[in-house]
């Protein structure tokens, strides 16, 4: 349906594949077997005729309804949905597809996802949409993501989030602290939050709760070359004068959190001296491998040689608020979702809101 028009389009049989693309600030829409449909000025409505149907967009499969708009000469797709049927397309991608024994941590996954889409609501508006499918805010692919386990422990865990004195938190989480999770403070700078400060991932007599990891501890070398022209792309604020040139000098770093992330880096170049902070430490060392992802972590230390450059480290993640081989690791020695997700955010409650 053209949303601004009220226009039924068409209607479709199972399989049949409609397609669409912007032409100029029209979508222009063409039916099953490439007949022209029609131009619309959209939003564009496309929604499954059976109640528990699903729409296939780009090979995969989503419940509710598909938005399709013109912003500016390229096309929005957005899943409309309620948020519980969007946590079984998320929760399995976020901490994995567990088995029973892990049924704690994906209920404690669930309740932080929910908390986190609740308190985001609304936040990319201005895009037309809540949240991106992505790690820019919960990575969600839909029905093809969705796991027995976790659907359980989404409807079993249905309407629950996470509060600080009676309000939804901001339920960050990320994959492995690797020992000790980080102060939203020391990551990111602003005000304290009382419930997203650092603790560390044990328990008395107990060991790492994350330490099964496979990233818990990491190692990432780089030829010296490769690390040059990697920083040649990523680097803010190099010398448009000496573009195409690039001579790493030194590399440094400068200041480490109480939990001994790196917070300032410093590289030396031909360029001079780029200060870097934060993520965007781990945008700029990207690792040496196929499609050059960020480093891991900013936990780590650094070896500059000669010719190469190593960084040895652990974690993967921000490290702030839950970590989830944490959870993993609390559920499978018998700590229930409550207790997992009151051990990472400190002096919370958990709530019913439907």
């Amino acid at each position: 349906m053209d949303q601004s028009s009220g226009e039924v389009i068409g209607t479709s049989s199972p399989g049949q594949t409609w397609k669409m693309q912007a032409k100029g600030a029209w979508i222009d829409v063409s039916a099953p077997g490439g007949g022209a449909q029609g131009l619309y000025t959209g939003p564009i409505l496309a929604s499954p005729t059976a109640r528990e149907g699903r729409i296939k967009v780009s090979d995969r499969e989503y419940r509710g309804s598909m938005e399709v708009s013109n912003k500016n000469g390229k096309l929005t797709v957005v899943n409309i949905l309620d948020v519980e049927n969007y946590l079984r397309g998320v929760v399995p991608p976020e901490i994995g597809k567990l088995k029973e024994d892990g049924i704690e941590a994906l209920k404690a996954q669930a309740i932080a996802a929910r908390t986190y889409t609740v308190t985001n609501l609304g936040r990319r508006k201005d895009l037309g949409f809540d949240l991106y499918g992505t790690v820019a805010d919960q990575v969600y692919r839909g029905y093809s993501a969705e796991w027995p386990v976790a659907d359980r422990a989404i409807a079993e865990t249905r309407g629950v989030i996470a509060t600080y004195e009676g309000k939804p938190i901001a339920a960050q989480y990320s994959s492995t602290c690797a020992g000790e999770t980080e102060s939203i403070v020391d990551a990111w700078g602003g005000e304290p939050v009382p419930y997203l400060r650092s603790v560390r991932d044990r328990e008395r007599g107990t060991g790492d709760f994350c330490s099964h990891s496979p990233v818990y501890t990491w190692r990432v070398e780089w030829n010296k070359k490769t690390l040059e022209n990697i920083l040649a792309t990523r680097l803010p604020g190099l010398d448009p004068r000496k573009r195409g040139e690039f001579s790493l000098r030194d590399i440094d770093i400068k200041e480490r959190s109480p939990t001994g992330r790196v917070q300032l880096l410093e590289i030396k170049s031909n360029h001079g001296t780029t200060t870097l902070r934060g993520d965007r430490i781990r945008s700029a060392l990207r690792r040496p491998v196929q499609g050059q992802p960020m480093l891991r972590s900013t936990k780590f230390d650094l070896k500059f040689r000669q010719n190469t450059v190593v960084a040895e480290g652990g974690g993967y993640g921000h490290g702030i608020g839950m970590c989830q081989m944490g959870a993993i690791g609390m559920a499978r020695q018998g700590y229930k979702h409550d207790r997992i997700l009151k051990h990472y955010y400190r002096g919370i409650e958990l709530k019913r809101m439907y």
